[in-house]
């Protein structure tokens, strides 16, 4: 019995060590993101511009949302996607400007929408994937917004 006792612990530990779990935190640009890869990734933690770096968190945001585009489902929030909110973060951070002011869905300026570099980023980054993640997981929990389903007559 001590014998199964210390082998558990040994190969605990070596798996530990090792660091055996898959690193989804940084995303292959050829190979793109699947709903079902995202769903394990931690938001607060790929998209922190204050852990990453603003130049990481964009490319991890470019990353997702081409995913996101793959797949049908971009985010649109305050009339801008998240493919021109992405666009306009490039063009502040080529010229060094401190606010993003991005376009639109239909390519217009937009007046009110004015956002810090590093907000946008990361609000570029967790739109990215948090489509991805919605996506894997309608497919478990549909169900569950059908009325009457699940009821017995």
């Amino acid at each position: 019995m001590k014998r199964i006792y210390g082998i558990t612990m040994a190969s605990a530990l070596a798996l530990a060590l090792t660091g055996c779990g898959d690193n989804p935190q940084t995303p292959s640009k050829d190979a793109g993101v699947t709903p079902a890869d995202a769903a394990k990734i931690d938001q607060r933690d790929v998209c922190s511009v204050a852990k990453h770096g603003l130049e990481k968190v964009v490319a991890n945001a470019k990353v997702y949302n081409a995913s996101a585009i793959k797949e049908g489902v971009e985010f649109r929030r305050l009339g801008v996607n998240n493919s021109g909110l992405i666009a306009s973060i490039d063009v502040a951070m080529k010229n060094g400007d401190k606010e993003v002011k991005p376009k639109d869905f239909k390519g217009k300026a937009s007046k009110d929408n004015v956002f810090s570099v590093e907000y946008a980023a990361e609000r570029a980054c967790t739109f990215g994937l948090a489509a991805l993640q919605y996506k894997h997981e309608g497919k478990s929990t549909w169900r569950n917004e059908v009325p009457g389903d699940g009821f017995k007559y």
